[in-house]
């Protein structure tokens, strides 16, 4: 059992290693500063070498806690290296130079970090004799004298920090419908800072066609060919023609060749700053940028690009509607003007903020009763753990409420680590606080008990979620509540009858 040992605080110190540390500090500097104000070639390179450093260390710690937890006595200091360093070339080399792996590496890391892509470039491969310096790293690391006592609070600092770093370097950037045109019969539409395209042959069934998919670069030369974005289009006719607004969201029309305008539709100047605050993160700006008529069997729609703001068409009886980024995926929202009902999101589902609350209401009512035969001490802990219980609970109600967005925009996205981390915090500290409150309760009335006070937040908790109306779901909680609490305060009235009772002879 002593090679897993070793190879814990060896992948720490290769994690922890004044190079590795750089390495990371280049990675977020570069991704976060460089590449916004630079945005060149090197930047793109500097990425991959900083990432070819840190990555090897990511995994040769994940790989030796792995084998500390499974107990194997296989693993080593050098064995946890070597694996680490051969799967990042091979995946590095993998993602670079076939659309596969690229494909995948954005899957991954969208599921880690949110939205995100990674290109397949072959030229990034010369980035690869940065993996020699990665195993320089490793193998002074791991023969460095004194390294194995490192803190373990460099875990909890460290890793997170590189998780959050590694994935950084392919964020997307702000969504926006910026290009748009009918080529060949078929509408197209991407964003000005992505690659990827969207599809579409009568503009209710989309494709996405990604940016490290070879299609998509014969699209953008097609797109190009074909005059690329415009700001005026005419139908068949001749007579019938559209243009971008000179300001904000909005197309003019002309039935007389151009001859005269008047504004066909628009979203009034004044309610531009409230929708765009509606954006959650703030996405690209509010304005029309280009046209397209796409011909239909009843004749013709026009469609909008939007920037910021998505598409909107115009169907063949001359109706507007505002798509927003409906096309993109179908779990798309069309965020409401201002004026318009709205319907909040929040990080955590409907009712589960409320469990907690209700199981601490329900031992709230069953503490009225007697005190159970406890210590002094054992009432002071629980009592405690109540009330911390409380706070979390209080915290978590408060940040479920501030961290809620307008239905169609990413929860949690002006979070300062990103999307990801509001559910997950609170979906930790509601996992305290139900902790909090099934141990004060052991301690206060019970281990009998504890099983009807979770359940009433369990049952409260699907009430809200699940019961509709609203009016019904509150009845049905107030129902799960009291009858909990009364079984809770039964089940515990009886325990104290039978700890009192004088044994009998």
């Amino acid at each position: 059992m002593a090679a897993p040992r070793r190879a814990v605080p060896a992948a720490l110190a290769w994690v922890t290693h004044p190079v590795t540390c750089v390495a990371l500090l280049v990675l977020v500097v570069n991704d976060h500063v460089l590449k916004a104000a630079l945005g060149t070639w090197w930047t793109g390179k500097l990425s991959d070498a900083a990432w070819l450093v840190v990555a090897p260390a990511l995994l040769a710690a994940l790989l030796a806690g792995a084998s500390r937890l499974v107990g194997t006595t296989r693993a080593s200091a050098r064995s946890c290296a070597a694996v680490s360093l051969a799967a990042v070339g091979a995946g590095f080399v993998l993602t670079k130079t076939s659309s596969v792996g690229a494909q995948a590496a954005s899957a991954v890391l969208s599921a880690v970090a949110g939205p995100s892509v990674v290109l397949a470039d072959p030229t990034d491969l010369l980035a690869l004799p940065a993996l020699v310096l990665a195993w320089a790293v490793a193998r002074a690391a791991s023969s460095t004298p004194g390294r194995d006592r490192r803190p373990a609070l460099a875990w909890a600092v460290m890793l997170p920090v590189v998780v959050l770093a590694t994935a950084a370097t392919s964020q997307m950037p702000p969504t926006g419908a910026s290009r748009i045109a009918v080529v060949d019969g078929r509408l197209l539409v991407s964003s000005l800072d992505d690659g990827s395209w969207y599809v579409s042959d009568d503009g209710s069934r989309w494709q996405l066609v990604p940016s490290y998919d070879d299609d998509a670069e014969q699209l953008s030369r097609r797109f190009d060919r074909a005059g690329g974005t415009v700001e005026n289009v005419c139908a068949p006719s001749g007579d019938e023609c559209f243009r971008v607004a000179a300001e904000g969201l909005g197309v003019d029309r002309s039935d007389d060749g151009g001859s005269t305008w008047s504004t066909d539709w628009a979203v009034p100047d004044d309610v531009l700053p409230a929708l765009a605050a509606r954006y959650q993160p703030e996405g690209r700006p509010l304005h029309t940028v280009g046209v397209a008529l796409l011909p239909t069997a009843d004749g013709f729609r026009v469609y909008a690009a939007n920037d910021g703001d998505g598409l909107a068409v115009r169907d063949e009886d001359g109706t507007w509607t505002r798509l927003g980024f409906t096309y993109r995926s179908p779990d798309e929202r069309v965020v409401p003007l201002p004026g318009e009902p709205t319907r909040l999101t929040h990080p955590l589902p409907a009712g589960v903020p409320l469990a907690v609350p209700a199981a601490l209401v329900a031992l709230g009512l069953v503490a009225l009763g007697p005190p159970r035969g406890t210590t002094g001490a054992t009432r002071t802990a629980g009592r405690l753990l109540a009330a911390l219980a409380v706070v979390v609970s209080a915290l978590v109600l408060w940040a479920d409420a501030a961290w809620a967005v307008v239905a169609g925009q990413q929860v949690g996205a002006d979070v300062t680590l990103g999307p990801l981390v509001a559910p997950a915090l609170l979906w930790a500290l509601t996992a305290l606080g139900a902790a909090a409150v099934t141990v004060a309760t052991a301690l206060l009335r019970g281990r009998r008990t504890v099983a009807y006070v979770v359940l009433v937040g369990i049952g409260v908790a699907l009430a809200v979620g699940l019961v509709r109306p609203s009016v019904l779901a509150a009845v049905t909680a107030v129902a799960v509540l009291a009858a909990g609490a009364a079984a809770a305060r039964t089940t515990s009235d009886q325990t104290d009858e039978t700890r009192a009772a004088p044994p009998a002879y």
